[in-house]
């Protein structure tokens, strides 16, 4: 502890050193001390907390870097945010707009565009596959995504039929092909005078990461996976003979940045490219290569292990393929 308090003493020192304008403008999150800005006195108060000097901050203002935890790992960020180094998304969430469909409701999440660097980065660890190499600048425009995978109750009220191995309403539909996704958007769109699609692969992955409200995380909202994705870890599939495993109802994990569950585990989902090597160069809006062989799907699913939920991971399949692990997002 006191190693701990000269080293965060030196940081204090040396953040106020440091010309007030390199600071950024005041948000809620990193208030810690309540009074409406964001300054070195939410620093220090924050450290006070950590030393246990004083008792009863605001958690969602302290709670600076959004892993559930307020630690030393708060106070860095805040620190770089104050001398200017990184930006902190805001907190409000993205606009959601609800549709229905023979009695059947589904949320879309607005998603505001920007650039990010998609495919193998440095927190998707040592072994990402050639298939996420190289990692490259993409920006994509404004669209909006589905608030979870399409569920059961959505494809039958559309398609009057549910292909799923493992049945329930709020469960993820599987078992569809890319080929029946086109078939069931373009009933759904005849159904509402709509214009919904799957969402592109490069959409899928900025959505996945948080858009431009990313804080760099591993999987979709998280570092533990635990905490936002069914996989096998937290499946019963892994304690062989339990005979309890499969899909799980969507939105029974924890969201991530931009309000979106079940994009890392549960079913994998497909995007709309056909499968392409990636480039260096950077793209906008990219849609994947004009033809090929094989569909793209993203996110991994209740049966596999960590490495095939990462927001990087990518895989591809024939368009006529089906599974009891992949489903569909929907996008507009």
């Amino acid at each position: 502890m006191k190693w701990n308090s000269i080293l965060l003493s030196v940081l204090v020192t040396t953040l106020l050193a440091w010309p007030m304008d390199a600071r950024a403008a005041a948000v809620m999150r990193g208030d810690v001390n309540g009074d409406g800005d964001v300054s070195i006195a939410d620093v220090t108060t924050l450290i006070d907390h950590l030393l246990g000097g004083i008792t009863g901050v605001n958690f969602d203002a302290a709670d600076v870097n959004r892993d559930g935890s307020v630690s030393i790992a708060d106070v860095t960020m805040l620190i770089d945010f104050l001398l200017g180094g990184i930006e902190l998304p805001p907190d409000e969430e993205e606009p959601q707009e609800t549709f229905t469909v023979n009695g059947v409701a589904f949320v879309m999440v607005h998603v505001e565009g920007g650039t990010f660097t998609m495919g193998a980065t440095i927190e998707q660890g040592n072994d990402p596959s050639s298939r996420e190499k190289p990692a490259h600048q993409v920006t994509v425009s404004s669209f909006s995504i589905g608030q979870t995978e399409v569920t059961q109750e959505l494809w039958q009220a559309v398609m009057g039929s549910n292909p799923s191995y493992f049945a329930g309403n709020q469960h993820p539909v599987e078992r569809v092909s890319w080929e029946d996704c086109q078939q069931f958007i373009a009933t759904l769109n005849q159904l509402t005078d709509g214009h919904f699609r799957l969402p592109t692969e490069a959409e899928w992955e900025f959505a996945a990461r948080g858009g431009i409200m990313s804080m760099g995380f591993k999987y979709s909202g998280s570092d533990d996976l635990t905490t936002v994705g069914w996989y096998s870890y937290n499946d019963s599939w892994d304690l062989r003979g339990s005979g309890v495993h499969g899909t799980h109802d969507v939105a029974t994990r924890m969201p991530n940045e931009l309000d979106l569950f079940d994009m890392s585990g549960n079913v994998h989902e497909w995007v709309q490219d056909w499968y392409g090597d990636y480039g260096v160069d950077p793209l906008h809006d990219p849609t994947g290569p004009s033809v090929g062989a094989e569909r793209v799907y993203r996110g991994g699913n209740w049966y596999f292990d960590e490495w095939f939920c990462r927001v990087s991971f990518r895989n591809s399949v024939t368009p006529s393929y089906t599974s009891h692990g992949i489903g569909l997002r929907l996008a507009l």
